[in-house]
């Protein structure tokens, strides 16, 4: 749909809204809670949206109350002994929406698109830290071949996912944007191994 016409599609809706009750959202409201939890506990995380700090946890597990939108979150946590951990916060459509074609109406819809109300984060996320030194070599690769595994188990889970519930036209774009997700992931892991010492 033409720019000119999706805006005047909005426009429309919100002047007809006091005419009709079922401009009330039918998905949950405009906000929601994320519970932010690392491994280990005690971080400090902050989360940024767009480059300005929409919300912080002072000490993990915590959780927040944040605005729905469709633009993504950053999540960074430190932690002392630990690199900085960033993890992208991915805004995805909540189900309900196309319920308020049904039941709302497409001015439903054009409310819950403007408010932000039509898109949910994760309700939880966990962030895992990573040591910046250990106690020997053995340790060191022990620790960071554990955690290389766990991303590949992590990605074929993903991939999997993707199969099952993917519409045939948005299978191939999603794998390939969940493998560039995952190569990012194991590139950033052998660069924190790299610089990660060796205690003395």
């Amino acid at each position: 749909m033409p720019r000119k016409k999706k805006l005047l599609t909005s426009a429309a809706a919100l002047l007809l809204c006091p005419f009709f009750t079922a401009c009330a959202t039918i998905t949950k409201g405009g906000d929601q809670t994320v519970t932010i939890t690392s491994d280990p506990p005690g971080a400090t995380c902050t989360l940024s949206r767009e480059g300005a700090v929409i919300a912080a946890v002072s000490q993990t597990p915590g959780s927040v109350q944040l605005d729905k939108d469709k633009d993504t979150i950053t999540v960074s946590c430190k932690k002392e002994g630990y690199f900085e951990a960033i993890q992208p916060l991915e805004a995805v459509l909540q189900g309900m929406t196309f319920g308020n074609i049904l039941f709302g109406g497409l001015i439903g819809v054009a409310v819950d698109g403007m408010s932000g109300a039509m898109h949910q984060y994760p309700t939880l996320v966990r962030i895992l830290l990573t040591p910046e030194s250990f106690d020997s070599a053995e340790a060191r690769d022990k620790f960071f071949t554990r955690r290389r595994s766990e991303f590949l188990e992590e990605h074929a889970a993903t991939v999997e996912s993707i199969k099952n519930n993917c519409e045939e036209e948005s299978c191939e774009g999603q794998i390939k944007a969940a493998k560039e997700l995952h190569d990012s992931r194991i590139a950033l892991l052998e660069q924190k191994r790299s610089q990660a010492r060796v205690r003395q």
